[in-house]
């Protein structure tokens, strides 16, 4: 959810900047379905009460393989390698610790997150986590809005993502009048 609410907060740092967002329109991202399908599985299995640990953990993996697969299938747009670091840091922490990704206790304190060990947590303090410094470290405090924890991974993605729109909208939303891309001036002869 972080990275959702990071991302929309990055669209809309592109018209404070003094760009337009239409260039936007005109982008066509190849296997949108795939990340649609990831995406809507992640809050499927992080929302639905009683889902199985074994269950959520095994689709949670599932869901950076269909994530890779948009990726590779999008790897010339602007920011994908480091959308793809990021989410291999991630599926690392993931993939590392059977499909959850380990939270650090402070950050979850901090957060003030519930502990359900019943059911599948996609994040979620590990007892002697596998590689913990790619976990959840970080933590939108408590009584902020969307209190939660993040990783070093989702920060990859996030600024990957704010970098991916700032040169995307550049590419054809000059502001009227910019020199550098008036046509060029031809005189009669």
């Amino acid at each position: 959810m972080i990275i959702v609410v990071a991302a929309i907060a990055a669209v809309l740092s592109v018209p404070l900047t003094g760009r337009s967002l239409a260039p936007l329109a005109g982008l066509s991202l190849r296997r949108s379905w795939l990340i649609a399908l990831a995406l809507c599985t992640q809050v499927i299995i992080t929302v639905v009460a009683g889902i199985p640990n074994w269950l959520g953990e095994s689709l949670h993996v599932v869901t950076f393989g269909l994530a890779a697969g948009f990726v590779w299938a999008n790897r010339r747009l602007p920011g994908m390698v480091l959308i793809a670091v990021g989410g291999g840091l991630n599926l690392l922490a993931i993939a590392a610790n059977g499909g959850t990704m380990p939270a650090s206790a402070s950050a979850w304190r901090r957060a003030g997150l519930a502990t359900d060990v019943d059911q599948f947590e996609n994040s979620h303090v590990i007892r002697h986590a596998r590689l913990p410094w790619l976990g959840d470290l970080f933590a939108v405090p408590k009584g902020w809005p969307l209190a939660n924890v993040f990783s070093v991974g989702d920060v990859f993605i996030v600024i990957a993502i704010a970098c991916f729109l700032h040169v995307w909208c550049r590419r054809s939303s000059a502001p009227a009048g910019d020199p550098a891309t008036a046509p060029p001036l031809v005189t009669a002869g």
